[in-house]
């Protein structure tokens, strides 16, 4: 099924994607949080964009673009979530499709993303679009 898709920028928009971003960021308290986490992440060149299917914010895409010696210009995907009730229906397929376009459009050499090491449903989309596994990524909390 092809839906619409949509760039999400306003508090208003940005909301109806809060149910989305609960299935893999179960620690944001609530949508006025996540409103401004994201408006404030959008003013360091975050961009969010949404598929609405079935009357919702079915799935989301939040990227953004950074270059680095290591990889040159990459368009970093943040965050990818279908909600759990509409996975299977091509969502994350067409948000995938949709960057990489915007990524060739903005001269990028790659896409990267990070994801859970248990994820192993996600990984299988990825590996199947055509991701590599080409790391490991370590992390120091600092607080």
């Amino acid at each position: 099924m092809i839906a619409n898709i949509k760039t999400l920028t306003t508090s208003t928009e940005i909301a109806l994607a809060f149910d989305v971003f609960l299935e893999l960021r179960p620690h944001l308290p609530n949508a006025n949080t996540f409103v401004n986490q994201v408006m404030a992440q959008q003013k360091e060149g975050y961009q969010l964009i949404g598929i609405e299917a079935h009357d919702e914010i079915a799935a989301c895409v939040g990227f953004r673009f950074l270059t680095t010696l290591a990889w040159g210009k990459v368009l970093y995907i943040d965050d990818l979530i279908t909600k759990e009730k509409c996975r299977g229906e091509g969502y994350a397929k067409q948000l995938l499709d949709y960057i990489t376009q915007i990524a060739k459009g903005h001269h990028c050499d790659q896409l990267h993303l990070d994801s859970g090491y248990a994820r192993h449903a996600a990984h299988k989309v990825y590996l199947k679009y055509g991701f590599e596994l080409s790391s490991h990524h370590f992390a120091l909390k600092l607080q």
